[in-house]
């Protein structure tokens, strides 16, 4: 029995397979979702303060600021006013330069009262630390 050869065509056919292409190209397209987040509207109504980051290191010679959500600071149980606190922090910084102001604000307090008690900490040249809640 003798089998007749077959021809080798001239031309051969190339095969693409797409199957890796398709998986590379799903990669990239979850990459690019995932990394490219809309920015947050400015107009939105924001909850703070909340962070899941550790505790604030101890610190000796802290002094710890209470600002209520009506704008009420109080050191300790004594309510103070923005003059008393210039006052406070220049007396603290004088004793302890190092120290740092410790500001646990209620999270509906008035953004402005904020802002005036970190120009009040930057004058006395104080670091200021924001106490949150933990998630």
């Amino acid at each position: 029995m003798r089998f007749k050869r077959r021809k080798a065509s001239k031309w051969t056919t190339l095969v693409i397979d797409l199957t890796p292409l398709i998986d590379v190209v799903f990669i990239l397209l979850i990459f690019f979702l995932l990394t490219a987040a809309p920015s947050p509207d400015p107009t939105m109504s924001v909850h703070l303060p909340r962070a899941s980051a550790g505790k604030i290191n101890n610190i000796d010679d802290k002094l710890v600021l209470v600002m209520k959500d009506n704008g009420d600071l109080y050191i300790g149980n004594n309510k103070i006013n923005l003059t008393e606190l210039d006052s406070i922090l220049k007396e603290q910084q004088k004793m302890f330069p190092a120290s740092k102001v410790v500001l646990q604000g209620d999270r509906k307090a008035q953004y402005n009262r904020f802002i005036e008690i970190l120009e009040a900490v930057n004058k006395a040249n104080l670091s200021l630390a924001v106490a949150v809640e933990k998630e």
